[in-house]
């Protein structure tokens, strides 16, 4: 006779198990628990309505393996419809329309339930495919613009030599033997800059100026204490940026002055070169090309400052708006590069 005799933390994981689990292998728990009360084979397929057989299997596999034999076995064949599906619609999603012959940028669940049926004959409401779609991951929303400076298969040959040198000058600032700040400018536009926000009710609606203005403010970040610099112009020239580094030689009289630069063509102006011929102690450091805006902890500094004064509202003029700005970096908190920024990347193990 075949009984199976269980312990008393046994008899409660399976108990667990007939309550908790799905379909079949609540069942096969059941099987276990009633030979385990002394029910022969017999009498528990009577009960399930299934052979001797089939009781006598699982009470086995349950003495092999534990609570796991309960479980179904992995099956060899097709996959299910809803399974095949799943894997066809993210297949499709992951690349562009185009690449079927379309002529659309991207995938609306529209078109990309015509395509399945005309495709693959998967005959799937929009309603379907929008649920999968989610299931899988994929969510709707809107992309970013990148310059084509950030894409990923540009790299400045020279990164590691100048990514070297900036953590070198910025050591020595920490030492104390100079000054290292990080330069940079922006624009300032009268059309608002739109931002998320909490909203109730209609979705905000912000006015747009009738005619655009703008603002060149630069800015130069302290790398040890955390001070901000900052000047505006009605342009950015080059003769603006001499007037700027003038006023920074200005706030730091003494000792080497190390700036840190992009690679913008108003950086390296004749003009320029002229007036750092004639002022030795201050010198460039170059950041890598195309990953600037990364290498730059500058511009954190602009996000907040469109964050403050220009998100989500129209300023009446350029004038105004300006003078925002200005009240902005008056009472801006000292923003030091942190310890781990340009940190040297580990060797692996």
């Amino acid at each position: 006779m075949l009984y199976v005799t269980l312990t008393q933390e046994q008899r409660a994981e399976l108990i667990a198990v007939s309550q908790r689990a799905v379909g079949r292998v609540a069942l096969r728990a059941q099987m276990v628990l009633l030979s385990d009360r002394g029910h022969r084979v017999p009498a528990i397929a009577a009960v399930h309505g299934c052979g001797h057989d089939v009781v006598r299997a699982w009470l086995h596999r349950y003495r092999a393996q534990g609570v796991a034999g309960l479980q179904d076995l992995p099956r060899c064949g097709r996959p299910p419809k809803e399974r095949l599906a799943d894997h066809i619609i993210d297949a499709q999603a992951s690349q562009s329309p185009r690449c079927a012959g379309l002529v659309q940028g991207c995938w609306t669940v529209a078109l990309l339930a015509a395509f399945l049926a005309a495709r693959f004959g998967l005959a799937l409401s929009a309603t379907t495919v929008r649920r999968r779609l989610k299931a899988g991951g994929w969510r709707w929303r809107r992309p970013r613009l990148a310059p084509a400076s950030a894409l990923p298969q540009k790299r400045d040959p020279d990164t590691a030599g100048k990514e070297a040198a900036l953590r070198a000058a910025l050591r020595a600032a920490r030492r104390g033997a100079c000054r290292l700040l990080f330069l940079d400018e922006c624009d300032l536009h009268l059309l608002p800059v739109l931002r998320s926000c909490w909203q109730q009710g209609p979705r905000l609606r912000v006015p747009t100026p009738g005619t655009n203005a703008k603002r060149a403010f630069f800015g130069a970040l302290d790398a040890t204490s955390g001070a901000f610099h900052s000047a505006d112009f009605d342009r950015k020239l080059a003769a603006h940026f001499v007037a700027f580094l003038r006023r920074l030689a200005a706030a730091y009289p003494a000792g080497p002055l190390v700036l840190a630069l992009d690679n913008v063509r108003m950086h390296d102006a004749k003009l320029v070169r002229a007036w750092l011929a004639v002022n030795p102690r201050v010198s460039i450091l170059w950041l890598p090309k195309y990953a600037a805006h990364d290498a730059n902890p500058v511009e954190r500094i602009w996000g907040l400052l469109k964050a403050a004064v220009a998100a989500n509202r129209l300023a009446g003029n350029i004038a105004a708006l300006t003078s925002a700005a200005q009240r902005f970096f008056a009472a801006l908190a000292p923003h030091p590069v942190p310890p781990t920024f340009l940190e040297e990347p580990q060797e692996a193990a």
